[in-house]
């Protein structure tokens, strides 16, 4: 998982200031190492519902049965979902005070 993913998280730590290590382990265990259901059927490696998603979605049990998860083409889409999801939303804002 960490060698097909690393150059991912390298480039959206480059663009997002989040650390390369923090995203492949959330990465990791969000996915199940790249082996989960969600990540397989929809390329999506964090686990991100869909609240306000107009792309493609699939549909998998979690929290709730058939909850909507976020569908994408490819890993690095997913990858910068997760680089917006953290950097735009205000709960997380007190992260990027951190060194």
């Amino acid at each position: 998982y960490i060698h097909e993913f690393a150059p991912i998280a390298r480039e959206e730590m480059e663009l997002y200031k989040i650390p390369a290590s923090i995203t492949l382990a959330q990465g990791i265990l969000e996915s199940g190492a790249g082996d989960g259901e969600l990540t397989r059927r929809a390329n999506n490696h964090f686990g991100i519902k869909c609240h306000g998603w107009s792309g493609q979605k699939v549909y998998h049990d979690d929290d709730a049965s058939q909850e909507c998860f976020r569908k994408y083409k490819d890993p690095k889409y997913s990858y910068r979902d997760h680089s917006l999801f953290l950097t735009e939303r205000k709960r997380y804002a007190a992260l990027f005070d951190l060194d």
